[in-house]
């Protein structure tokens, strides 16, 4: 039984193959680029590539996200947040509580040993409190994405933004580089910015172990530093969480397909 989660987010838009809801066969992702149906049908033709199926293969399709509904092949749809909280559970049963820094929005969840919402909290729909603040400081201090992280944890002495309105935030930046504060500071200051308005959100959902960091920022070790700097404790950041909200859709498909296959038809239903 192979069931496909699909997270098409702003950013980028990521695929889970699972095979009997327990093992995943394939993972792909594209850049969205604002067609979220295009990259969608794109990460399809990636994931039944690497796993070396035809499309139609796939018994059932979960989409989350942000463009969960624009996708027209879908079975079920599940909100992202729902979705991230599950296959953060999926990748390490023993995670509590849930950070997602997305692109957009950032969101904290207190979740079931299942891997239920319990309590969840949101940021104010500012650039500053979401990854899009990276991508833009980036930019804006002519340093690649990539190298970010590694120049950031050879930081010293850190310089954190203290503005909550990115704006504001990237002029503070623009105010450092002028009085020549050393990039490496100035980067990490960056991370534990984003740090700092996550831990708002986790106090207001009450944080409890273990803790994990699911989204595109996993990779970046310089953020996983940066809350657990600010958190105080470690944080679960598995390789596969920037696909957890692909993941939880693919385990909530394969609940759904379970349910849908034990249902009786109407003539044996009759027969009984």
């Amino acid at each position: 039984m192979i069931t496909c989660g699909l997270d098409l987010g702003a950013g980028s838009t990521k695929g889970v193959l699972l095979e009997d809801g327990r093992r995943i066969v394939a993972t792909a992702l594209a850049p969205t680029r604002g067609h979220a149906v295009d990259a969608g049908r794109t990460v399809l033709e990636l994931l039944a590539e690497e796993a070396n199926l035809f499309p139609g293969d796939i018994e059932y399709l979960c989409t989350t996200g942000g463009a969960r509904y624009a996708f027209p092949d879908r079975h079920l749809q599940v909100s992202d947040i729902t979705a991230s909280a599950r296959g953060a559970v999926f990748l390490r049963p023993g995670v509590r509580h849930v950070v997602d820094i997305g692109s957009q929005s950032s969101r904290a969840m207190s979740v079931s040993e299942t891997g239920r919402v319990l309590r969840f909290k949101m940021n104010e729909k500012c650039a500053a409190g979401a990854g899009r603040f990276v991508d833009r400081c980036a930019k804006y201090l002519q340093v690649p994405l990539d190298e970010m992280a590694p120049k950031a944890l050879a930081s010293t002495k850190p310089k954190i933004i203290s503005s909550v309105c990115a704006v504001l935030a990237e002029t503070e930046i623009i105010n450092n580089v002028a009085e020549d504060v050393p990039l490496p500071d100035i980067l990490m200051g960056v991370f534990l910015s984003l740090a700092q308005r996550a831990y708002v959100l986790m106090r207001n959902v009450g944080i409890q172990p273990d803790v994990a960091l699911v989204g595109g920022l996993v990779r970046s070790e310089a953020m996983v530093r940066a809350l657990e700097r600010t958190v105080g404790a470690p944080i679960v950041a598995d390789p596969q969480a920037p696909h957890a909200a692909a993941i939880g859709a693919a385990v909530l498909g394969h609940s759904r397909l379970q349910k849908l296959s034990q249902r009786p038809t109407p003539l044996a239903a009759a027969e009984v």
